[in-house]
């Protein structure tokens, strides 16, 4: 399960029944709150910087740097994957168009009518398609370290043919972080943490900088693992291919793509989208899987001045 964690209830939602009554919205400050989206689920989000609209799906607001904020006003929001306040559901019953709904609740609390929306890894493609859904709010998207396909033949094939060509040394690294995680005693530790450990233990295929310990980093973060698994196992509800005919957009599309990831491989994005109209790619020499992160000065210029470029 650990290489399919890139990076990240009630079916019936308070806004799938229009019971305004279940929508309730609880401030911290003007920085941060929540929205409760059922009786027992609670999505937090954060609001940091000034500028333009930039609606973020799941994606630690750490992993972007100060100059970002300069530029624009990030609304940083949960789904139930990272949920502190959650209550476990049927997951057979919630379906992908139900994540959809969760991120149109949140977006309606906070009166946001028009914006850029993103998503790191799969949760860009989540973007897409709830721009794809709510094509009257969303400007433009945003996708750092996004898979073009996921949960396909085409995607484990290209993961695995991209790791092999992987300098030895990284791969070494790799191996010996795996053989030490082995020699951990993860049953002591509660799933959460044992997961948390794993993720770590995939740095070299997720971090330009092989040896870089994203403890801290992952530790911020809460996981719902049987969501996760809902949302990204085997069998999980998020399949797709972002160049197939059904995915047709017109709005302009901004990709992110690290040459050190090998947990969503540049190269799934070596074919033509003809579907994709308006869409540019930008690779990062010394990113992995986060180059918001790990070149963010780069990352921050070039989607300034892509937006410039495409804010018709």
């Amino acid at each position: 399960m650990k290489k399919l964690c890139i990076i990240f209830f009630l079916p019936l939602l308070a806004c799938q029944n229009n019971n305004e009554d279940k929508k309730k919205i609880a401030y911290n400050n003007n920085q941060s709150g929540s929205v409760t989206v059922d009786e027992g689920t609670t999505l937090n989000y954060s609001i940091k910087g000034k500028g333009i609209p930039f609606l973020v799906i799941g994606s630690d607001p750490e992993y972007f740097s100060k100059d970002l904020y300069d530029n624009f006003k990030v609304y940083s929001i949960e789904t139930r994957l990272n949920a502190e306040k959650y209550e476990p559901v049927d997951t057979a019953k919630y379906e992908f168009d139900n994540l959809l709904q969760d991120i149109d609740t949140v977006r309606s609390v906070l009166g946001i009518k028009k914006f850029i929306i993103g998503g790191h890894s799969v949760m860009g493609a989540i973007a897409h398609k709830y721009a794809k859904k709510h094509p009257e709010y969303v400007s433009h998207i945003v996708m750092m370290g996004t898979p073009r396909t996921y949960g396909t033949i085409t995607y484990r094939d290209s993961v695995k043919v991209y790791w092999e060509k992987a300098p030895e040394k990284r791969k070494l690294l790799y191996s010996e972080k795996q053989k030490q995680l082995q020699e951990e005693k993860l049953t002591q530790l509660n799933p959460n943490e044992a997961f948390v450990k794993n993720l770590v233990a995939s740095g070299p295929k997720r971090w330009h900088d092989a040896n870089l310990d994203a403890t801290a980093f992952f530790k911020r973060i809460n996981y719902n693992l049987h969501f996760l698994y809902h949302l990204f196992g085997n069998n999980g509800i998020v399949k797709y291919d972002l160049c197939s005919s059904e995915e047709e957009l017109d709005t302009p599309i901004f990709v992110a793509l690290g040459k050190s990831d090998y947990i969503g491989p540049p190269t799934l994005w070596d074919i033509s989208c003809a579907n994709l109209s308006d869409l540019t790619i930008f690779s990062f020499e010394e990113s992995g899987h986060t180059p918001q992160y790990e070149q963010s000065a780069l990352f921050n210029k070039r989607l300034i001045d892509w937006f410039q470029k495409t804010n018709k």
